[in-house]
């Protein structure tokens, strides 16, 4: 979706977009994305985070259905895949854009690694918000428009606090058994209720922050239609609170309110770009 959004504000730019680096900005943003979640999962059941009796449906080490040596090469396989492609759109962006997407990979890449993670120093949300939402969606741009308008940074805000809300979410329904591991989360560093109020502010704030662009005019007020998504936010926001609510699913909950309030907005501003 934040390659979706990179799409739309290079629509609605003066200049018409260089089309051909949309596939290997994309296929690059997801090898880099795949090789951050098969590097998480590996070291996670290294460093005995990720166990079969969690339940999580995504821990495929702990039940045996693939090998830590597969996971290990094959995350470092689509890290050196991603840069390979992703460094096609040197040809007409120039060397920097390929240096700088080499230093978002390692920024994914040191999410969670061997020697240094963001993830194990309570930085894991600044680094997913940083390269999941401003960094993604300029780099894309670029790679279309050829330059990044500075309005890319505040619209680019929305979706990036919502997919921090995936990982938080994540973090907040593993806070005991990822302090007890020694890893310090975020959602581990704060207290339990403050962990909660900070996963409310992350799924209620891009409504605040789409209104706010839309009466400063950076947004067509068409974009107002992905405050349809508002009410299962309002919902995700209420349930944290419920102390006796199974928050194994919240990930995945969080990961549909990202998809659906990213549809609604990525579609009005390209509506708003061909129709208006």
């Amino acid at each position: 979706m934040p390659a979706a959004l990179a799409a739309a504000i290079a629509l609605s730019l003066d200049q018409a977009p260089l089309w051909w680096t949309f596939a290997p900005y994309v296929i690059a943003a997801l090898l880099f994305h795949a090789g951050t979640n098969v590097l998480n999962d590996y070291y996670d059941y290294n460093n005995g985070l990720d166990r079969a009796e969690h339940g999580d449906p995504t821990h495929l080490l702990p039940r045996g259905e693939v090998t830590p040596r597969f996971m290990l090469v094959s995350g470092h396989l689509y890290f050196i895949l991603g840069i390979s492609i992703g460094s096609l759109i040197g040809i007409v962006r120039g060397w920097e854009y390929v240096a700088l997407g080499i230093a978002a990979a390692l920024g994914a890449y040191f999410y969670t690694s061997a020697r240094f993670s963001f993830k194990y120093v309570a930085l894991g949300d600044v680094a997913v918000f940083l390269l999941m939402g401003p960094a993604l969606v300029a780099m894309g741009v670029w790679a279309l428009a050829g330059s990044v308008p500075i309005d890319v940074v505040p619209v680019s805000v929305p979706m990036a606090l919502l997919v921090t809300a995936i990982l938080h979410g994540n973090n907040l329904r593993d806070r005991v058994t990822d302090r007890a591991a020694g890893v310090r989360t975020l959602a581990g560093v704060m207290s339990s209720t403050a962990a909660r109020w900070f996963f409310a502010a992350l799924v209620l704030l891009p409504y605040l922050v789409v209104l706010s662009l839309v009466a400063d005019a950076r947004l067509h007020p068409l974009t107002l239609i992905a405050l349809f998504s508002a009410p299962l936010a309002w919902h995700l926001s209420r349930r944290v609170f419920d102390r006796d609510a199974d928050l194994l699913r919240l990930p995945v909950e969080c990961a549909g309110l990202h998809l659906l309030f990213s549809v609604l907005y990525v579609g009005s501003i390209v509506g708003a770009a061909l129709w208006l």
